[in-house]
């Protein structure tokens, strides 16, 4: 876990050998802007002068934390600024750093974006979805997204993300979990007709950017993006992060009015499953976080054991009611 008191120092003397100033950077306090488990995200405001003049920025701290839920900084950075350069809305990454010696983990730094992070009105959530469907539809080949995956056909993708998050399942995992294994053999399996390849975000949602006066200023939480079906976002966003602002039937009808593409329930069902088994193998992997004892906070307990058996309750009773239909 990040030591804010003694990060900050090093932090300002990370920023003063990349920024030109006169005599060294001067960096505030450290202020926890999310308490999200993938990443730490953090604000801090710099200060310098350049030939006798003073400077001030704001910029967004960006933290590993042990691994959780198998991502890396790398990959989100370069998604992060591959994607921008096709013109979204992406805040403007600044400097990376992989040598975990500096503040004890990976970072990158990124420009401040004014606006909310918390709950949007009607006019930024109707734009959120609407640019999303614009990600779904991004060329990410002409783009040149460098995605550690890339599929050669749409089953691919499915199979490729199964594979990944069994990856990081049987990495976090204390002993093996069949139920998780055979809904993976399932989702392969079951994969619903009509698959499209588009770029996935991968963890949509009301709290998932930035907004103001009605507009996204910049999507946030970049980890999990990959080359998949769009229906894996619109699902997670939809059936999971959603839930408080409307339910699943709602946004599923809302999705459709704002960007004219339908799901049929049998599609909704799949991509269900497939997000509960994101999330279970996912949270496995705070479970080696705390029995390593990289973070012994108990919130990393309780995600890989009870959340992620509640994922697991929810999948097998999903794939249960496909079957009695």
């Amino acid at each position: 876990m990040l030591n804010v008191e003694t990060a900050r120092p090093r932090l300002a003397a990370w920023l003063s050998a990349r920024i030109p100033c006169d005599e060294g950077v001067a960096a505030g306090p450290l202020e926890r802007i999310t308490i999200g488990h993938s990443r730490g995200m953090f604000r801090v405001d710099a200060s310098w002068r350049r030939g006798g003049e003073a400077h001030a920025r704001s910029f967004a701290l960006r933290v590993e934390q042990a691994g959780m839920f198998g991502t890396n900084t790398l990959d989100e950075v370069r998604t992060m600024r591959a994607v921008r350069a096709a013109g979204f809305p992406v805040a403007p990454v600044r400097w990376v750093e992989l040598d975990a010696n500096v503040l004890g983990t990976p970072f990158f730094v990124m420009d401040w974006v004014e606006g909310s992070s918390g709950p949007p009105d009607e006019a930024a959530l109707r734009d959120y979805v609407t640019k999303l469907h614009e990600l779904h539809r991004l060329d990410w080949r002409r783009a040149d997204i460098p995605f550690a995956r890339v599929p050669v056909v749409p089953l691919d993708a499915v199979h490729q993300q199964v594979d990944r998050w069994m990856e990081v399942h049987r990495w976090g995992r204390v002993l093996p979990e069949p139920l998780l294994e055979e809904a993976a053999v399932w989702l392969k399996r079951n994969a619903p007709d009509g698959l499209a390849l588009g770029v996935v975000h991968g963890d949509p949602g009301p709290l998932n950017f930035i907004h103001a006066d009605g507009r996204v200023r910049a999507f946030t939480d970049w980890e999990f993006s990959h080359v998949g079906d769009p229906n894996e976002d619109w699902l997670f966003l939809g059936a999971m992060r959603g839930r408080g602002v409307m339910e699943p039937d709602a946004w599923r009808g809302y999705i459709e009015e704002v960007t004219g593409h339908a799901i049929d329930e049998a599609t909704w069902d799949y991509w269900d499953v497939f997000n509960h088994f994101k999330g279970a193998c996912a949270n496995t992997s705070a479970l080696r976080i705390f029995v390593t004892g990289a973070n012994p906070a108990p919130n990393m307990a309780a995600i890989g054991t009870a959340l992620k058996l509640s994922m697991i309750q929810r999948l097998s009773a999903i794939i249960g009611e496909s079957y009695a239909r």
